[in-house]
């Protein structure tokens, strides 16, 4: 009786001539497959999966975790996943189709500007002039010198915004890896081009936030070396890109 299921379902679906709805994924990410109908209710069901069929009809590697197939594509092209549900008692009693189709991800996507931690607001000094010219004029040159000198240097330490560097690499596949990875942990991973003048090598930095605090900087660096169980260091960031 499910043989004979399999093949009505296959016989109706192939004499509609309909082209089915593919749905986009990205190549090397991994794609989580479940019924949608079932899903819920998985525990009174047994979910029979044959394995992927990729571009040229190659079989693709796969996982199940309970009701879920699991795969990661690594090339272009269409990919198709059936399923069939039994009850308790081995009878089919749905079948599905799956279809994705998997694209490259561009560089433009991947590389991207660092989000600040929050709008850089403008300190607005304001200098009492005296109401009275009682003082030589030496002094009062003196005095602006002085006080040019030290907004200077105050607007120097209010400037500084450091980011966290997880890694760094001469491909940029494999930043774009670490960086899909840091993503998928909920973290907003960006990367950043780097030419290196000493071996005339262009690298790949994985960095993570724009933080005009160190101190707030190093506490979501330990939050990151928690979670990814890697060595990651404080740089501080280039005036162009705060």
């Amino acid at each position: 009786v499910q043989k004979l299921t399999h093949l009505a379902f296959i016989i109706i679906f192939t004499s509609c001539g309909s082209e089915p709805d593919f749905q986009e994924i990205m190549i090397n990410k991994t794609v989580k497959v479940f019924s949608q109908d079932y899903h819920n209710d998985a525990e009174n069901y047994t979910f029979k999966w044959e394995p992927p069929v990729g571009p040229s009809k190659m079989v693709v590697p796969f996982d199940l975790k309970n009701d879920m197939l699991i795969f990661s594509p690594k090339l272009e092209g269409d990919y198709q996943i059936h399923l069939s549900i039994t009850d308790i008692s081995d009878e089919v009693i749905a079948e599905e189709m799956f279809y994705y189709r998997a694209i490259a991800e561009t560089i433009e996507v991947a590389i991207a500007k660092p989000n600040p931690e929050e709008d850089i607001t403008k300190q607005i000094s304001t200098v009492n002039e005296p109401k009275k010219k009682t003082r030589a004029k030496t002094n009062i040159n003196q005095q602006s010198k002085t006080r040019k000198k030290q907004n200077k240097e105050s607007t120097n330490i209010d400037n500084v915004h450091y980011t966290i560097q997880v890694a760094a690499w001469p491909s940029l596949e494999h930043a774009r890896l670490d960086q899909l990875k840091l993503i998928e942990e909920g973290m907003d991973a960006y990367i950043q081009r780097h030419y290196r003048n000493e071996d005339d090598q262009v690298w790949y930095r994985v960095r993570i936030g724009n933080f005009k605090s160190k101190e707030n900087a190093s506490i979501v660096q330990k939050q990151i070396e928690s979670i990814t169980h890697a060595e990651t260091w404080l740089d501080i960031l280039p005036s162009g890109q705060k």
